[in-house]
């Protein structure tokens, strides 16, 4: 049975159909294209001019739509699914990671200040920046 699904892609929060099964979720083709972009064509999953090649069709589409897993490992992106929530992630692909972390150039961003003022790393342009990551995993 199909409900709302909350999907967080590209810095996006959009809702969609899907029918949550066990560890994934199938959405519906068309609504997979309308939130992501991506058509699955004979070609393999299009975008634009872009066209990724599916291997194994039978594990992707199902009678209740695209597998949500699935399609977001024949596009080499990680995925978090929590059915039971009604949430999915697709995270970045490490393709695109690596690219970013190579050129050695800092994303924009603003964080708060311990007193909960907003600082961007535009402040500081033209300046000197050391930035220090932390995460506890």
């Amino acid at each position: 049975m199909s409900e709302l699904v909350t999907l967080l892609d590209d810095d996006r929060e959009v809702e969609l159909r899907a029918t949550p099964r066990s560890d994934t979720f199938f959405v519906p083709a068309d609504e997979l294209e309308r939130v992501t972009g991506w058509a699955l064509k004979p070609e393999g999953f299009c975008r634009a001019d872009v066209c990724v090649p599916v291997g194994d069709r039978d594990a992707l589409v199902a009678d209740d739509g695209l597998d949500l897993r699935a399609f977001a490992g024949a596009l080499g992106r990680p995925v978090a699914l929590e059915p039971d929530a009604g949430v999915a992630v697709l995270g970045e692909a490490p393709t695109t990671l690596r690219g970013d972390l190579e050129s050695l150039v800092a994303p924009a961003f603003t964080l708060p200040e311990l007193d909960g003022h907003p600082v961007s790393l535009s402040d500081f342009d033209g300046r000197k920046r050391l930035l220090f990551a932390w995460a506890s995993w």
